[in-house]
């Protein structure tokens, strides 16, 4: 676990293996693809469960951006890659084949008793797989944010890009980043 001034996130190699073994378990398609999509995006926990499956899949295909009304109500367009693209499309088609009442106007991620998750949920499914996948230290939803925008600032070195991206209102929050690189 990389850690700095209590910023926790994955590091590549831990992310790697994180979302290997989530992919190499049958039961993990929809923490898979939560999971995956966070670490894509760098959704907030809240942004993520308030999604319905009409946010990123428009009935034909997946949506080439993601709009979200996150903290302060402030709405942001986060693009969506090829990779997170077809995994929507392969969840979807999951969903569809497992689902009756598969409608686009649903929560994209159910729980067991078929309603939103819960935060709590999320949560204690990260802490399962974390430990399925060997990795060490605790870890909650918001370092895949984490991970997110220390990987963001590493690859562009450009502040104000990651402020963007992750819809801080103030460069002041960004700042935690700038010291990783």
């Amino acid at each position: 676990m990389a850690k700095r001034n209590s910023i926790r996130y994955f590091t590549y190699e831990q992310k790697r293996q994180f979302l290997k073994t989530l992919a190499d378990s049958r039961k993990a398609w929809r923490d898979y693809f939560m999971f995956d999509l966070m670490l894509n995006t760098g959704l907030r926990l809240t942004e993520t469960i308030n999604l319905d499956v009409k946010d990123v899949h428009n009935g034909y295909s997946a949506k080439a951006s993601l709009e979200v009304n996150g903290k302060g109500d402030r709405v942001r367009l986060i693009p969506l890659n090829k990779g997170i693209r077809d995994h929507i499309e392969r969840y979807i088609r999951q969903r569809k084949s497992k689902d009756k009442g598969f409608s686009f106007d649903i929560p994209l991620f159910l729980s067991r008793n078929h309603k939103r998750i819960t935060q709590r949920a999320v949560q204690l499914n990260l802490n399962k797989w974390v430990r399925e996948s060997n990795l060490e230290g605790g870890y909650s939803p918001h370092c895949l944010r984490h991970t997110v925008g220390t990987e963001l600032m590493k690859k562009t070195n450009n502040i104000r890009k990651v402020q963007e991206f992750l819809g801080h209102k103030f460069v002041s929050t960004t700042q935690i980043y700038t010291g990783i690189t």
